[in-house]
């Protein structure tokens, strides 16, 4: 998969003859309604011919620009990386939003997507929007500007995902999931375990496990607590650990004994879907 920034790749569009099957979207959990839209983007583009794109945002737009509550990350851009590779998408565009982004049109956004590649088909969720407010364009809207845009373009829009209770699918209903420690359900939402990327961070060796400053971790956590949990080395084994999560501090104590904390480093924590046992 090739990542590139939007605007680099619309004032250089090396991909403009590519026939495309794009996806947009505010892919900022990639939770399973978000991998239906991917997954559905790929199919597509595997039975006609064409390649896959994905285009997000670096930040999530409603949280900069204070129509949402701002919360940290429910996963990295390496996370979501590694996702959007495994389910085989081609090329990944990310748009680093910001006020001035924040004040094109509907048109002018779209306009921008068509100039650097050849859309052929377009998959966006129920609640897509995109644009600035005043002049907003959602899925009915869309198909109208890409038939002018794109003549042979088509719109598809893949059903909500819901919960076991009925709920839709979304970042949102994750983060409130989350912050609760609701493992399970969130687990269930995102279809895999939800995992803190730890590689950015120094830790420091305890005589009971490893010890982390959380203040500076871009992840959001679940509640203070002990969690049982799967630890990821960089040398691909996985070790059962206690995640003693604090205030401030995450300390990982592993269930038996210590691996080598000199020669290997940490990667990733995937908390197991049965909450707090504190």
């Amino acid at each position: 998969m090739k990542r590139y920034d939007f605007m680099h790749l619309s004032a250089h569009p090396v991909l403009w003859q590519q026939d495309m099957a794009v996806c947009i979207g505010v892919f900022d959990g990639l939770h399973s309604g978000h991998q239906a839209i991917i997954r559905r983007c790929v199919e597509l583009a595997a039975q006609q011919g064409l390649e896959s794109m994905v285009i997000t945002f670096d930040k999530n737009p409603k949280m900069i620009m204070k129509s949402q509550p701002y919360h940290s990350k429910l996963a990295s851009e390496s996370q979501i990386e590694q996702i959007l590779v495994n389910i085989g998408v081609d090329h990944l565009v990310v748009i680093d939003f910001s006020a001035d982004f924040s004040k094109l049109t509907a048109e002018e956004f779209l306009t921008l997507v068509c100039a650097f590649c050849h859309v052929n088909v377009m998959v966006v969720g129920e609640d897509f929007r995109c644009g600035a407010p005043v002049s907003s364009a959602g899925p009915v809207q869309l198909q109208e500007y890409l038939s002018r845009l794109s003549p042979e373009a088509t719109v598809e829009i893949p059903p909500f995902v819901l919960t076991a209770d009925g709920e839709i699918t979304s970042s949102t209903l994750v983060r409130k999931k989350l912050l609760e420690g609701a493992l399970e359900e969130v687990q269930s939402m995102l279809g895999r375990p939800y995992e803190l990327d730890l590689v950015a961070y120094p830790s420091k060796f305890m005589e009971k496990g490893l010890l982390y400053r959380t203040a500076s971790f871009m992840q959001l956590l679940p509640p203070v607590g002990v969690y049982e949990a799967q630890l990821s080395l960089s040398d691909g084994s996985v070790v059962d650990v206690h995640a003693h999560l604090g205030e401030d501090e995450l300390l990982i104590v592993p269930d038996q004994a210590m691996w080598d904390w000199i020669a290997a480093r940490t990667k990733r924590l995937s908390f197991r879907a049965k909450g707090s046992i504190s």
